[in-house]
């Protein structure tokens, strides 16, 4: 399966929100189960410009964008993609356009905080604690870990 994380779900893995644990645990259920994480480059430039502004400068920011390049595969977005998400029926065009890629590049599911701009995606979206339910291995246990739903 082909994973996508939104852009909201990539900013808490660098701050210190309740959401960060979260986000860390679904990407863990994501390597466990062997799936493909992803990521839509044209986030690439958003989450450079946030992590920024959170404070990550310098080497910090340097290190954090190579992480990501290291966690995530990288999937692209084309005219086809902004044109369609432009004529859909998504009201966030940001997002219309990663749902947009991400259909075409196969993706299975994308984890994300805004469950609602994602209502008519053509793939289907997870809040990081439902797909954590869903997914995560038998053997696996995150007792220790309270998840918010």
């Amino acid at each position: 399966m082909k994973i996508c994380f939104d852009v909201n779900s990539l900013i808490y893995l660098y701050t210190n929100a309740p959401q960060q644990l979260e986000v860390l645990t679904a990407y863990d259920v994501v390597v466990l189960r062997g799936f493909d994480a992803c990521i839509p480059a044209c986030t690439l430039a958003d989450i450079n410009y946030i992590l920024h502004h959170c404070g990550l400068r310098g080497e910090k920011l340097d290190w954090a964008m190579g992480a990501l390049f290291e966690m995530f595969r990288v999937f692209d977005a084309n005219e086809q993609d902004g044109l369609t998400a432009y004529k859909s029926d998504m009201k966030d065009f940001e997002d219309a356009l990663i749902a947009h890629s991400a259909a075409r590049n196969g993706v299975d599911a994308i984890i994300t905080y805004n469950i609602k701009d994602y209502v008519n995606s053509p793939v289907k979206a997870f809040l990081p604690a439902d797909f954590v339910t869903m997914f995560k291995p038998d053997n696996v246990s995150y007792a220790e870990v309270e998840l918010e739903h």
